[in-house]
């Protein structure tokens, strides 16, 4: 018996109508078929991320002239980090966070050294421009340098973070 009379068969025994003795009691297995356009879901996962975080302020020297003393201040740091994330998905994430610096100064200058949680979150692009999702970046830094009251920042950072992808997609 064909597959046309078994997916027959089957329907009317759905319906409640009676069949034949000979009724085939197999149902022919269904074929997946790919469908042209069609495009693999991002899926959610870790991320790592990695740039370059600057910033400048101003700290407070507080030694008399020629006399030792102490520096301190924060300095607002920022980076546009490039993110790849599972599936294929990919785009830029602002990141920032401050550093408090401090340390030992003489005559407006020392060593200052402070920590840093920088955090930032965005959308999520897949490769044919729609939105994949979101994804949030974290991580410490530390900065350690000779500092003048004019102080520039520029360090190198890996973030770690988590992608989540929409639900519909």
């Amino acid at each position: 018996m064909t597959n046309t009379l078994a997916a027959a068969a089957l329907i009317a025994s759905q319906l409640g109508a009676s069949l034949p003795a000979n009724a085939p009691l197999a149902v022919p297995a269904a074929v997946a078929k790919e469908v042209p356009g069609a495009r693999a879901a991002a899926t959610s996962g870790y991320v790592v991320a990695s740039g370059t975080l600057s910033g400048s302020g101003s700290l407070y020297c507080s030694a008399p002239p020629n006399g030792p003393g102490w520096m301190s201040g924060l300095v607002y740091l920022t980076a546009n980090m490039p993110v790849n994330s599972p599936a294929g998905v990919n785009g830029t994430v602002l990141v920032s966070g401050y550093v408090f610096l401090s340390g030992a100064c003489r005559n407006g200058a020392g060593f200052v050294s402070g920590s840093a949680l920088v955090a930032g979150g965005a959308p999520l692009y897949s490769r044919d421009g729609r939105r994949a999702g979101m994804v949030q970046l974290r991580g410490y830094i530390s900065v350690n340098q000779y500092a003048t009251p004019l102080v520039s920042i520029s360090q190198y950072a890996t973030l770690n973070g988590y992608f989540t992808a929409n639900p519909a997609n």
